[in-house]
């Protein structure tokens, strides 16, 4: 795993060099991980095509996100808009108008946000984006996944794709987790802010945890996904209609020899 540095732009990293289970290792320059692309510079863009091969977006975010900040288009690079979810999901999507003081105390918690990000119409548009990346032809790599924040919904796509190609869970987790080394300060910014503003501890922590990543959210939707199913490979079997055969081809167009 690398991680990209852009001018305007944090937590964005290249899922190349993440070593399988069977210890083959994932092509660099194929998947990369992100946040919005709406402050890119220049050089940004310039260092996205050249160094990292850029040629495919997939834009996670709900209309409403989309609105209040446009994507920057690329010349020459393909954009695709596949929401998770079409309408904002307080707590993961972050348009204005849910995220006012009265909306924060109505969040739900993480862990129950993670299950409905893999449950009816989210996980039928989570297999619609498995699919467009597993099955995008090799001339349109690499490709950059986000959402807003490149947490939540990125985090799953991420973790998915990374079940998928053989990456066990542990490294799963890690690579969800690093997120955190870009939003630790954010959370607690915005915890000491909740304090000053409103004096309430509990929603000062409930807000603090939203914003940063934990092995339990993840879990989350991952189990989720195990329980309905019985388990990971079959959920993917199932839900792409693929056979064994084809798993494995589509794991060699992703994997080092």
């Amino acid at each position: 795993m690398e991680i990209i540095k852009l001018k305007h732009i944090s937590n964005f990293r290249d899922l190349g060099g993440i070593k399988t289970q069977d210890n083959r290792t994932i092509k660099k320059h194929m998947l990369i991980r992100g946040k919005a692309l709406t402050k890119l510079s220049k050089h940004d863009i310039t260092k996205l095509k050249s160094v990292y091969g850029l040629k495919t977006i997939i834009d996670l975010r709900c209309t409403k996100e989309l609105k209040e900040k446009p994507e920057t288009k690329i010349k020459d690079v393909n954009y695709l808009w596949m929401p998770v979810s079409e309408e904002g999901i307080l707590g993961i999507s972050h348009e204005k108008r849910i995220h006012s003081f009265k909306s924060l105390y109505m969040m739900p918690q993480p862990v129950d946000l993670y299950r409905d990000l893999v449950s009816n119409e989210c996980r039928t548009n989570i297999v619609n984006i498995l699919k467009t990346i597993l099955y995008l032809p090799e001339d349109q790599f690499s490709v950059v996944f986000h959402c807003t924040a490149g947490k939540d919904r990125t985090g799953i796509i991420a973790a998915l794709l990374l079940s998928f190609l053989g990456v066990d869970r542990d490294k799963i987790i890690k690579d969800y987790l690093f997120t955190n080394k870009v939003f630790r300060f954010k959370a607690n910014m915005a915890y000491i802010g909740l304090i000053l503003a409103k004096g309430d501890l509990a929603l000062s922590k409930k807000i603090r945890l939203s914003l940063l990543a934990k092995t339990e959210f993840i879990n989350a939707s991952l189990l989720t996904l195990e329980t309905d199913f019985g388990s990971l490979d079959t959920f993917f079997k199932e839900s792409l209609n693929i056979s064994d055969e084809e798993k494995e081809m589509l794991k060699n167009k992703f994997l080092e020899k």
